[in-house]
């Protein structure tokens, strides 16, 4: 898994533990040298790396190995256990020839890299003292013993060793300091020290005194404590001491090596230093810290060319930024303009320099190459690199014709209709060409501009006024007047087709569209024209009478005929009744069957079609009996209430009123919770939630997406949907650097496992989990880091990664935008591909939605499919739904 994706972090650390586990030792070095070759090592890691090698060393190589491991160690982070390590390590070898001048190297390095740390220097400043009085204490001679001159010479000498590092110690700002002075006193035996000891000391602990606040801070705030290191720094570089500096970045960046803005601030300080050594082991330590900042790379570029880095190094260090894989094209772009900045100073115009020209020119072509093939146009939007080596071909090689060339292909792959441009190519012309060659290009430019042609006009008339004659200037301002009266012409038309466009868009929110479902069941129970209820109402009337005599009206004659006429008596009038009830009772069920089963279907299909429906609406008795109450009727909207009311939706079910309260009590107090049923009691899956204020609303809000019976609540504000505009979309469709995007992950993994995956790589500030509507997984996922810097470390580190039997990946959050609307799309049916037209703006499949009853007499006619058309238009145009109505029943 490590060797098709080496740029996985946790991968590697498992598999380091899983060998150290085993003891198997030299597949454990080679899978931490695999490691460092990809990632810096934490203090930890190097620590554990080097004490396992240590008691190995038993030859030479085995020494140099050693000390290479710590001098990588040193290179990723400055710390003073391993420092401490390091001197450790240095006396273990005092037996061996020159061995107390390496120990004693060995101590000063420590100290110039840590011996400023306020909290943790003195432990190194101790250990150097402690050795040194060591070698002091074996220089005392024995009880009897004759002491040599040479004896006290040496023993002085020690002595006064000791002398300066207590102070040397006294004159550092570091914590504990009153104890190192209380054991100076004691080591000499006098209460009173020289007196520029004393002022060092006095000076060094009054600094102490502000370091201490920013001391205090960092051991009450948790890491990576950021903010409290960036006071501590700027405090710093107020004091001006390089040395103090650099100490409190290297600490800063110890707790904080992902952050890019922080190497990016001490490369800075490190340039205006000017130390070469130091420099570079700065930006190599930034680049493998934070390889995914172009910033940093570039700027490692100019450092070494400051340095006057060979073109093999330079050119090396270029190939490595390019295979990193920055996340946009932008960074890519970056550092080939940097790279052949750094190609053309390096041609000397004053010497032989066709060898360098010819170098520069390749690599410029091979960088348009490269950001074309990998990001097409996108890849350098403004031809960057382009325009610099047709200005480096016009100015310093003198050869315009391969300018002109360069531009004319610049303008061939898409940018011909740019102002911009044409102005920049018009003017390398006029700086380092002729007027003809001008003139061409702004002609050109003046039939090609879209965005700006105003630039090109007033360039073009500028350019004759000055250059042409009178002939010239006159037909500059005809041909300029004429195509601004063009381009005016097509901005009129399009900005009218956009109104017309709006209003179509406008009309087309403002129509009710019958849902699919609705459609489904008026073709169960009728056409077009003629709705369920009314097909089954004529069903009832024809079984008990046609249309000019209904089902109660011939019921009632029956009974008339059969108990008596006009005459009855009140016992027949009352059997009448009796049999008109009846009879009435028959026919209405029926219709409330049909009624019922077109609502419930259409309830189904679409639970939230309309938000303002009340469930308690009445209707009354002769309402329903004349017509169906379909799915999605509302009731009045009552705006004073909006802003205490939420509306929620894709409920289950099942869930009741209770439930709801006890998921909305914890924003605020409930006055009503209002869940749309249907005829039968059940919810329908949505409802309204009022609160007492505006504050509970806007707490409900947050609760968007939350789950209740396993399924994720939609939250949103009450609004009438009649006049509501559309709403953009909750979250943003633009490229968001401290977002990520993850997909391909296993059904089963849950938000918690998610944040426990990627909290290791940066502090995280939102997971959120995709789902369908039943709350069932998507395998696609949001993590949104508080930083850039932590997200981009994520991708690197994540991308490809294996869980389980799945591969997942990860890239920053960059949605693609809303495409228009299928109801404003005039080019498409629902449904249907590109259509084919036998004469223009007319398809040749057109289906006529008439009744098949007129469609009949229609077919016998074998015209011309023109008069057959035309045949239908006029009918279609002469009759309504009235009228196929009455004609229907009247067969």
């Amino acid at each position: 898994m490590i060797s098709q994706n080496p740029f996985i972090y946790d991968n590697h650390i498992e598999k380091i533990k899983l060998l150290k586990q085993l003891g198997d030792l030299y597949r454990l070095r080679d899978a931490r040298a695999d490691m460092s070759k990809h990632f810096p090592l934490t203090e930890e890691l190097w620590l554990d790396w080097l004490r396992d090698e240590i008691p190995l060393i038993s030859e030479d190589k085995d020494k140099k190995r050693v000390e290479e491991l710590f001098e990588k160690a040193f290179g990723d982070y400055q710390s003073v256990p391993m420092w401490l390590e390091y001197v450790q390590y240095a006396i273990g070898l005092m037996k061996e020839k020159n061995g107390l001048p390496l120990v004693r190297d060995a101590f000063e390095r420590a100290l110039s890299a840590v011996g400023l740390h306020v909290s943790q220097g003195s432990n190194i400043w101790d250990a150097y003292r402690e050795f040194e009085n060591a070698i002091l204490s074996g220089l005392i001679p024995q009880p009897g013993a004759v002491v040599t001159k040479e004896d006290e010479e040496a023993f002085a000498l020690q002595n006064q060793k000791v002398h300066q590092l207590f102070k040397r110690q006294l004159a550092v700002p570091l914590l504990y300091m009153q104890n190192t002075l209380d054991e100076y006193k004691e080591w000499l035996g006098e209460d009173i020290i020289d007196i520029n000891t004393q002022k060092a000391f006095d000076k060094a602990f009054e600094k102490l005194q502000f370091l201490q606040a920013f001391e205090d801070k960092l051991i009450n705030s948790e890491i990576p404590q950021l903010q409290t290191y960036q006071e501590y720094i700027q405090y710093e570089l107020k004091s001006e001491d390089p040395s103090r500096i650099q100490c409190i970045f290297e600490r800063a960046l110890k707790e904080n090596c992902l952050n890019t803005d922080l190497w990016l601030q001490y490369t800075t300080y490190m340039d205006k230093l000017k130390l070469k050594e130091q420099i570079e082991s700065v930006y190599e330590r930034a680049v493998r810290n934070c390889p995914w900042s172009s910033q940093l790379w570039v700027k490692y570029l100019l450092a070494m060319e400051r340095q006057s880095a060979q073109f093999e190094k330079m050119k090396g260090l270029a190939e490595r930024a390019l295979l990193v894989g920055f996340s946009q094209a932008s960074d890519y772009l970056s550092v080939w303009c940097q790279y052949c900045d750094y190609l053309k100073r390096q041609i000397n115009w004053d010497a032989d320099h066709e060898e360098s020209l010819e170098t520069f020119r390749l690599s410029t072509q091979s960088a348009v190459n490269y950001m074309f093939e990998n990001f097409g146009n996108e890849g350098d939007p403004g031809a960057v690199l382009q325009q610099y080596l047709s200005f480096v071909e016009a100015k310093f090689c003198k050869n315009m014709e391969r300018a002109r060339e360069i531009w004319n292909n610049v303008m061939q792959a898409g940018h011909g209709a740019e102002a911009a441009m044409w102005l920049q190519y018009y003017r390398l012309e006029r700086m380092f060409g002729d007027s003809k060659h001008c003139r061409r290009i702004l002609q050109k430019a003046l039939n090609s501009v879209t965005d700006w042609p105003e630039s090109i006009t007033q360039a073009y008339i500028q350019f004759e006024r000055e250059e042409g004659n009178l002939e010239q200037y006159d037909m500059a301002v005809l041909k300029c007047e004429a195509q601004l009266e063009r381009i005016n012409e097509r901005r009129a038309q399009s900005e009218q087709s956009q109104q017309d466009l709006k209003t179509k868009e406008k009309q087309a929110r403002g129509e009710k569209t019958f849902p699919k479902k609705r459609k489904q069941v008026e073709a169960k129970y009728g056409g077009a024209g003629d709705s369920g209820l009314q097909k089954k109402r004529k069903q009832v009337e024809a079984k008990y009478g046609g249309a000019g005599d209904s089902g109660l009206q011939k019921k009632r004659k029956q009974v008339e005929a059969k108990y008596g006429g006009a005459g009855d008596s009140g016992l027949q009038k009352k059997r009448k009744v009796d049999h008109l009830a009846s009879a009435k009772d028959s026919a209405e069920p029926a219709i409330k069957k049909v009624k019922e089963e077109i609502k419930e279907e259409l309830q189904e299909e679409n639970p939230t079609s309309d938000k303002q429906e009340d469930s308690s609406r009445v209707i009354s008795e002769e309402e329903s009996n004349s017509r169906v109450i379909l799915h999605g009727e509302s009731v009045k909207h009552d705006p004073s209430k909006d802003n205490i009311t939420v509306f929620v939706s894709n409920l289950d079910f099942s869930v009741e009123d209770e439930i709801v309260k006890g998921f909305f009590e914890k924003c605020g107090e409930i006055t009503n919770i209002r869940l749309v049923r249907n005829y039968k009691g059940k919810s329908k899956g949505f409802g309204y939630v009022e609160f007492t204020d505006s504050n509970a609303v806007l707490k409900a809000l947050k609760l968007d997406r939350e789950f209740i019976n396993g399924r994720p609540v939609f939250v949103s504000r009450c609004e009438d949907r009649s006049v509501a505009k559309s709403q953009p979309l909750k979250f943003s469709t633009n490229l968001e650097k401290n977002k990520l995007f993850i997909k391909g992950l296993p059904f089963t993994m849950t938000k918690e496992d998610l944040e426990t995956m990627f909290q290791v790589h940066g502090k995280l500030k939102d997971v959120r989990m995709v789902t369908y509507r039943n709350g069932k997984p998507k395998g696609i996922a949001y993590v949104e880091f508080t930083d850039e810097q932590s997200a981009s470390q994520a991708v690197l580190k994540t991308d490809g990664a294996v869980i389980g039997d799945n591969t997942i990946s990860v890239a920053l959050s960059h949605p693609p935008e809303r495409k228009t609307s299928l109801l404003t799309r005039s080019d498409l049916s629902l449904g249907s591909g590109k259509k084919e037209t036998a004469f223009r703006g007319k398809a040749r499949t057109q289906v006529t939605l008439l009744p098949r009853a007129l469609r009949q007499s229609g077919q016998q006619d074998t015209g011309s499919e023109d008069s057959s058309q035309e045949k239908v238009k006029t009918e279609t145009t002469s009759m309504n739904n009235a009228d196929f109505r009455a004609m229907l029943l009247k067969k």
